[in-house]
């Protein structure tokens, strides 16, 4: 059987504030498979879904991103449905992503959970660079596979590269690769024999203030063999927080849970992202 031919696709995005304070899509470009759904102004928040008209990113797909929030925009950018990582044939697929926030706008970051199946192979690289006064929430997630089809851990390879930087200064850098041909899943499967991963990045700064107690609100809401929940204090502006469930439902609730006290700390009203 002939390999498929693989997909290059391209998602750019630039939001901006009109003069009433509303926010609208200014500039937008996507090629096969992403495509832009309708937008929505729930009043505070533009939310814009992104969706893969296809299965899912097979061996060889690359997906490049860039999306620019200007000044006083608020975005919430989504998907409806999980990223699916299919069997590659020992090709990889290749997610690239760069956001950009002005000062003085917001971006919410919150896609549906990433899905890497039997023998798939993929990297993600993400650069977040935000201006003094932006602010972000940025969650990545993971899947240890199709669970409920008996694949745990059963991927080839999953990398993910993530670089943050407020006002040019680097204030995260993570680097990360799991393969469960190299050991470097004990890590999850410490806790759970099946964890299931979120990491949740949040650069504003009135959170410079919080005492790291407001994430143990999140991880008192479950049993401590359900969920492992973990905050650091980023050099400056900043929280990076990390969650380990045993189960899918159990990190989704934690999900909400913390998106909640997020936007609550922040003085905002929680945003829907009306995934139907």
């Amino acid at each position: 059987m002939s390999e498929c031919a693989a997909l290059s696709g391209d998602f750019q995005l630039v939001c901006s504030r009109r003069p009433d304070g509303t926010t609208y899509v200014s500039r937008q470009a996507f090629a096969a498979p992403l495509h832009l759904s309708k937008t929505y102004w729930n009043g505070e928040i533009l939310l814009v879904h992104v969706i893969n008209q296809t299965a899912g990113l097979f061996g060889g797909d690359v997906v490049k991103t860039s999306v620019v929030v200007e000044s006083g925009a608020q975005v919430l950018l989504s998907s409806p449905s999980a990223a699916r990582f299919h069997p590659s044939g020992g090709r990889e697929v290749r997610v690239q992503q760069r956001f950009e926030v002005r000062a003085g706008a917001f971006l919410d970051v919150f896609p549906e959970i990433s899905i890497p199946q039997r023998e798939a192979r993929a990297s993600q690289s993400t650069s977040i660079e935000v201006e003094p006064g932006g602010e972000v929430l940025y969650l990545e997630t993971l899947a240890p596979g199709r669970v409920a089809s008996g694949e745990a851990f059963e991927f080839s390879r999953f990398a993910w590269r993530t670089d943050v930087r407020l006002a040019q200064r680097l204030v995260h850098r993570e680097r990360a690769t799991l393969s469960p041909h190299d050991g470097s899943l004990a890590g999850l499967r410490a806790l759970f024999p099946a964890s299931y991963y979120a990491g949740m990045i949040l650069v504003a700064p009135a959170s410079e203030a919080w005492d790291v107690a407001f994430a143990r609100e999140v991880g008192a809401q479950h049993r401590g063999d359900e969920i492992a929940i973990a905050a650091t204090r980023l050099p400056a502006g900043g929280w990076s927080i990390r969650i380990l469930a045993a189960d899918a439902l159990i990190l989704r609730q934690a999900i909400g849970s913390l998106r909640e006290l997020l936007y609550r700390c922040l003085g905002r009203a929680l945003a829907d992202a009306r995934r139907y």
